[in-house]
């Protein structure tokens, strides 16, 4: 229940690329498709991915607003926010895509691709480049190839390669025009992966939970580090997996979560084993009586685990400014709140229901009655 920014002074600002993080849980999936062999995210090539040992980079560059489209021209314009001096061919999307690679010695082989990643459909002249996800493309001839052979015709390679040789290896990638939509069709792929793994139909806010996390968590943490990862395809199906586990808590062969999680955060407070066993059953009647739950029913189960989650929320912070001790004190501290709340005093909640949530909310969080040392 507790997000986790991803980490700081990362070589990337994370502000902004919501959009390309959600491209690259799609390329992911493409992965677990047979697609591609391995993935990883960068800084100067937004998506690495991988057919063997033939690269393919992949850069996404979204406009905003229907009216605003690709073109050539677009695409292979200088940098207009670089000094004068430096505004070359070298700067453009392009050249960028192009030389960055080159220069920085990333592999060439004959096999690589270069795909720009857009998110409306091009001008007609570099929709010539566009390609179908998951189809090889195949090379473009004719004005449109001259027309980038021209505006970027200063540009210099090294190691034998020209810049004909990489446009004959470009292509164009259309996705949805808002994170919002990309993210729909991330759900939709993702779906049968948790029907799969849960062996019965999952719930919507679960399959919204597992994609949240590969998005915000894995994905984002992942980019904001130093150095990339490179993805294969069972890296990315445990990563899935791990997250299916989390937000459902169940795993593939039907029992329930472990109780380690649990146990752990009850550790600080002095709760017996025992204790926590019957905890951990609590909880987990709560997650299956919540995963049945419909409608009203749903809403009045999230409603009771916002305001137990803000009673814990209000309980860590006077810990932290030394109004209350860690461990049992915490812990007491707590259980106080839940049961000064109104719907457990009037009876309205039924106190074991409402200890059942604070289990769930205390397995889902980090430190609730202590810090890590």
């Amino acid at each position: 229940m507790v997000t986790v920014a991803p980490a700081d002074g990362g070589r990337r600002s994370r502000r902004g690329f919501l959009y390309q993080d959600a491209v690259t849980l799609l390329d992911c999936l493409d992965m677990l498709d047979g697609l591609w062999t391995a993935v990883s995210w960068e800084d100067l090539e937004d998506i690495l991915c991988h057919r063997g040992d033939a690269p393919a980079y992949r850069q996404v560059k979204t406009v905003e607003g229907a009216d605003k489209r690709h073109s050539i021209a677009d695409v292979c314009r200088a940098d207009q926010t670089k000094k004068p001096e430096n505004r070359t061919a070298a700067t453009s999307y392009l050249g960028k895509l192009f030389l960055g690679k080159l220069f920085l010695g990333k592999p060439l082989p004959e096999e690589a691709r270069f795909t720009l990643i857009v998110n409306e459909v091009p001008a007609t002249d570099l929709y010539q480049f566009v390609c179908v996800r998951g189809l090889d493309p195949q090379p473009v001839t004719g004005a449109s190839r001259d027309k980038v052979l021209e505006r970027l015709a200063e540009l210099t390679f090294p190691d034998g390669r020209d810049l004909a040789w990489c446009v004959d290896r470009l292509d164009v990638l259309v996705t949805a025009r808002t994170v919002e939509q990309v993210e729909q069709e991330a759900f939709q792929r993702l779906y049968p992966y948790v029907r799969d793994y849960l062996g019965q139909e999952p719930l919507v806010p679960e399959v919204d939970e597992v994609l949240k996390s590969l998005v915000s968590v894995h994905i984002a943490r992942s980019a904001a580090k130093h150095t990339s990862r490179r993805h294969t395809a069972d890296d990315f199906r445990g990563i899935l997996e791990d997250c299916i586990r989390k937000s459902t808590g169940q795993r593939r062969d039907g029992t329930t979560e472990r109780l380690m999680t649990l146990t752990d955060k009850l550790r600080p407070a002095g709760i017996p084993q025992a204790e926590a066993e019957r905890q951990h059953e609590s909880m987990l009647s709560f997650r299956q009586a919540r995963r049945r739950s419909v409608g009203m029913s749903r809403e009045r189960y999230d409603a009771l685990s916002d305001k137990i989650y803000a009673i814990c929320q209000i309980t860590t912070a006077r810990r932290r400014m030394g109004l209350i001790q860690p461990g049992q004190p915490a812990y007491a501290a707590t259980l106080e709140g839940i049961l000064k709340m109104p719907e457990v005093e009037s009876g309205q909640v039924e106190l074991s229901d409402a200890l059942a949530i604070l289990s769930d909310v205390t397995a889902r969080c980090q430190n609730r009655y202590e810090d890590a040392s």
